[in-house]
């Protein structure tokens, strides 16, 4: 690439990961919250943090990237421009084309790295992060009763306070459903006691409740009492049943790329809709695409000349492709719905993508002239001069002033 791409790859290389692990941090923090939540009623909080964060991790990597990418061209570009360096390169005959190269370059290994994390880490993540949620879930007694709050495991939700020594707990309140044969609920069943204790089996390590003197009820499903037993002791053994987690592919984001496109006839997956495997196949093509399109979007936006430069162009950026992905999205709900064909929408948003890239990077490249955001700026400057004569001279005929005299 020559000594001065290769300055500007090393440039654009340091911007773009930095920014791909603070925007990931940054994400991070926002689910953070509603992972320690899950994890409070965890015997392994730690632990299972970890890996939901972990699973997480391929999920806000997709997001980062194209994000990384458009904001450290822009400032890189920026800075090069500030410096008196683009000058410098243009007046030595260097085109803005081939300065352009490092950022193709980039380009190219963050699309490959986008093919896996989109392709295979995210759909993998995603399940595993809805495993680990799901078994946290399904806690043990001790979790259960610990935190002396209304926890659900299973088929009963229990109550236990937590003001009694050692490993006494009191009061207690227990709801269990009554399910028939046939699956279908038939009344539920009350239990509560003044204190209890957790035990641990030595043999199994499973823990049990003991209960002291209490009641209990049975209500049936039309709301009457069929049973009142009163009893000195009983137990409740063993711990909550783990009910093994849904096998992979119940939601086509759990799917990776090569799964999608096996099922592009829709006959592999019967519980996915044709369009909606499509459509999600159609949208992680188009953003492995589309970085190659951001270099010539982001090049023109970071371009700074004369002595007064700008710096709208990291904030049109991010507005610019914050509404980009989103429009994405909802043209692949829209075919995923299917109100149109699955790609139509996603290709059309990346045609004019790529119609605009070209326009702006022509402009730029081999026509003189004022930067795009600079010209843009102008555009509006004058716009907005426009619009203060017209209110002017609405208001003077509202006056009754003639026109061009001034008071």
């Amino acid at each position: 690439m020559g000594r001065l791409n290769t300055y500007l790859f090393k440039k654009a290389a340091v911007a773009i990961g930095g920014l791909v692990v603070f925007a990931c941090c940054v994400l991070l923090l926002e689910r953070l919250l509603r992972i320690f939540e899950v994890v409070t009623t965890s015997t392994n909080p730690a632990s299972d943090a970890t890996n939901m964060i972990v699973a997480l991790l391929p999920y806000y990597l997709g997001m980062a990237v194209p994000m990384a990418l458009m904001l450290g061209t822009i400032i890189t570009v920026d800075r090069f421009s500030r410096s008196s360096e683009l000058t410098a390169a243009l007046g030595a005959g260097v085109s803005l084309t081939h300065m352009t190269k490092p950022f193709l370059a980039v380009a190219a290994i963050l699309a490959v790295s986008s093919v896996i994390i989109e392709g295979w880490l995210q759909p993998l993540g995603r399940y595993q992060y809805r495993s680990v949620e799901n078994t946290v879930r399904q806690t043990s007694f001790t979790a259960a009763l610990r935190e002396g709050t209304f926890t659900t495991v299973g088929d009963r939700t229990f109550f236990g306070g937590t003001d009694k020594p050692d490993a006494g707990i009191g009061p207690i309140f227990i709801y269990e459903a009554v399910i028939d044969t046939d699956g279908t609920q038939t009344g539920f069943r009350l239990t509560t006691a003044n204190e209890g204790e957790l035990i641990i089996r030595e043999e199994t390590g499973a823990p049990v409740l003991q209960l002291g003197a209490g009641r209990a009820y049975q209500i049936t499903e039309n709301s009457r009492l069929s049973g009142d037993l009163g009893f000195g002791g009983s137990s409740i053994a063993g711990a909550a049943t783990v009910v093994p987690f849904r096998a992979r592919g119940n939601d086509e984001r759990e799917l990776t790329s090569a799964e999608l496109f096996e099922n592009r006839r829709g006959d592999q997956r019967t519980e996915i809709t044709r369009d909606t495997n499509n459509a999600a196949l159609h949208l992680r093509i188009a953003k492995t695409l589309m970085l190659f399109i951001l270099p010539f979007i982001a090049v023109p936006f970071g371009l700074n000349y004369g002595r007064n430069p700008s710096s709208a162009g990291i904030f049109v950026g991010v507005v610019f492709l914050v509404s980009l992905q989103k429009a994405l999205e909802f043209a692949q709900s829209l075919g995923a719905d299917g109100k149109i064909p699955p790609w139509i929408g996603i290709w059309g948003l990346m045609a004019v993508l790529a119609i605009f890239a070209a326009i702006i990077f022509r402009q730029s490249a081999f026509k003189m002239g004022q930067p795009p955001l600079t010209s843009f700026a102008q555009w509006i400057s004058h716009l907005q001069g426009e619009a203060r004569r017209l209110i002017a001279l609405v208001r003077q005929r509202l006056q009754g002033r003639p026109e061009g005299r001034h008071v």
